[in-house]
């Protein structure tokens, strides 16, 4: 009996010591940001939440380094089931001789203690594919191979081969890493859209929901030519007309940065609109403002810019 109390007092006293693998307390994660993931993107790492909940009756204490290899540790394997190396930027991480530093957490039963980790730090990711990840955590920190752990749950990561250009990184959604593409959205918003996707010079964007045929044709010259032309010809004077337009070229009214911008009053039927805007010019010693009237044409449920007229308001 004695025996009994002596092992079952000391099994109490392990459950309440700092970092020991306590029953409740769970590591979980998932990607931080819903978006598609490209290989070799520095700008929109693929970034994984760890999330520690005390699900257990007692206070769990643990330690958090400043350096977080010594707290984290990533598996990543393929489909194959081939484990990937661990990255130049871990490795280094490790060996650094330098004072290890860190600060200690206590969570109560029910709270959570959550971090974000980029996966670059930890795995060297050299080809796209579908990976499984998971997250191991060293509440006394990793510095012995027979340190504790917690394990996470599995995470599927699907890694999208690299952009090669910089035009192909433009023509994503900067939020979610999805094409861009055309949206049902009022011509209102269709409007702000613009000129929003104008004010950060975003061509990709600024573009997408104009009619560049309309637009060209706006002027009569341009027009009279454009009749003559075949189906081929205008396909490379629509294509010119756009790099001109990049280029500021071309239509300068119309790619001018507005400082700021007022929607007053927006028109429409089921197929036309008429969008009216404030547009305020910032210049060294004034302020110019202009009325813009952009006018919508909407086709299977998309409306597109195809004309725009200005008024001159004055300055400020």
């Amino acid at each position: 009996m004695k025996r009994f109390l002596l092992i079952l007092s000391l099994i109490t006293l392990a459950s309440a010591l700092p970092g020991a693998a306590e029953e409740g307390v769970r590591l979980t994660i998932r990607l931080y940001n819903t978006r598609i993931y490209y290989l070799n993107d520095a700008e929109h790492p693929v970034q994984i939440e760890a999330v520690i909940t005390n699900g257990s009756p007692r206070t769990y204490r643990f330690k958090v380094a400043d350096n977080r290899v010594f707290n984290f540790d990533l598996q990543a394997t393929t489909a194959k089931n081939l484990f990937l190396e661990h990255s130049q930027e871990f490795t280094t991480a490790k060996l650094l001789n330098q004072p290890l530093r860190y600060r200690e957490i206590s969570l109560e039963p029910g709270e959570k203690f959550g971090l974000v980790i980029d996966l670059p730090d930890y795995i060297d990711v050299r080809e796209p594919g579908l990976y499984d990840m998971r997250v191991f955590f060293y509440p006394e920190l990793n510095l012995d191979p027979g340190a504790v752990s917690l394990r996470s749950n599995s995470l599927a990561i699907n890694i999208r081969p690299a952009l090669d250009s910089p035009e192909a990184r433009a023509a994503l959604e900067e939020e979610t890493g999805q094409p861009l593409k055309r949206q049902a959205i009022p011509p209102d918003e269709v409007v702000a859209y613009t000129l929003h996707a104008r004010q950060k010079s975003q061509w990709e964007k600024f573009l997408l929901y104009l009619d560049l045929e309309s637009l060209y044709l706006k002027k009569p010259e341009r027009a009279r030519s454009f009749t003559r032309m075949s189906e081929e010809e205008r396909k490379a004077t629509l294509k010119s007309f756009e790099m001109e337009l990049r280029q500021q070229t071309v239509d300068r009214d119309i790619l001018v940065i507005p400082s700021s911008f007022e929607i007053v009053q927006t028109k429409y039927t089921p197929f036309e609109a008429e969008v009216l805007v404030i547009e305020k010019f910032q210049y060294r010693d004034y302020t110019e403002v202009k009325r813009y009237t952009y006018k919508l044409l909407r086709s299977d449920s998309i409306w597109s810019i195809t004309d725009y007229d200005i008024q001159n308001l004055g300055t400020e």
